[in-house]
């Protein structure tokens, strides 16, 4: 079968989006499940071809229609430099996080092995790209048993060697400090729900989405955290909610920290140094 076909089928049949959503997502698709890419179709790569795939491509476009993610249907993301595992149990990468692993991969190149915590790691992504491109010992928690399994996954699949472990920050106890602690953390609180995109709010956890009441509660619990658990000069590296900004200047107030925009021009990472 050759690729523009397929595209041409995914832009027939698929519904309920607007003509951008639904090339982008033809794309995604593609590219997830074909291995094709953009400069694949302008050549028109061929793809071996069957009934049964036809049948596959069949009920996918069935999910698509559905507004069922991409990413679950094919249950795979790019991130960073690999493509991930994913499932509904774990927030989808976004290329916002993607910016927080660069910025830190930047920073911290130093040829220099450190111990580094991911707290709430989800699919994985962030500690596993860190211990890929940093070389160092990489230690990731989350309070969900199933994001650890499909943190898990990506370890097998990635053939790197994070330490994943069940814990809640607030319960993990470790016998090592670190050099360096990144987090990612649910911080939009419960009465902002109305202000997610519906599809979101189906597809992905509301646990790794959502805080009860202190949009910041994360924020503060892994500050004491360190205070126990951060070496001398050892840095956090937070992903932030803008809309709280000034609630994370005064958390902050007596430390050193910048705050990063991200390619949208939202302030959107946080640094503190120790």
């Amino acid at each position: 079968m050759q690729s523009n076909l397929i595209y041409a089928e995914l832009l027939k049949k698929v519904k309920n989006y607007s003509d951008n959503e639904l090339k982008n997502i033809s794309l995604k698709y593609l590219y997830l499940k074909f291995n094709i890419s953009s400069s694949d179709l302008l050549v028109n790569k061929s793809v071996k071809w069957s009934k049964e795939i036809q049948e596959d491509v069949d009920n996918d476009i069935k999910l698509l229609t559905n507004k069922i993610p991409v990413q679950h249907i094919t249950n795979s993301e790019f991130f960073y430099d690999k493509i991930f595992y994913v499932t509904n149990k774990t927030l989808i990468p976004r290329p916002e996080t993607e910016e927080l692993v660069n910025l830190i991969i930047k920073s911290e190149k130093d040829h220099q092995k450190k111990n580094i915590l991911d707290i709430g790691t989800g699919s994985g992504c962030i500690a596993v790209t860190l211990s890929n491109h940093l070389k160092s010992n990489v230690i990731g928690i989350d309070a969900s048993k199933e994001a650890i399994a499909v943190a898990n996954n990506n370890n097998v699949l990635t053939s790197n060697k994070v330490n994943f472990l069940h814990s809640k920050v607030e319960d993990y106890n470790p016998e090592i400090s670190f050099d360096i602690l990144v987090s990612n953390p649910p911080y939009i609180p419960k009465v902002d729900k109305d202000k997610v995109d519906e599809n979101v709010l189906i597809n992905e956890p509301h646990s790794a989405l959502f805080v009860d009441l202190d949009p910041i509660y994360f924020y503060q619990t892994i500050i004491e955290f360190s205070k126990k658990h951060l070496n001398k000069k050892g840095k956090i590296y937070f992903e932030i909610n803008q809309n709280y900004i000034n609630e994370i200047n005064n958390l902050l107030q007596n430390y050193e920290f910048e705050v990063i925009k991200d390619f949208y021009g939202h302030k959107r990472f946080v640094i503190i140094k120790t």
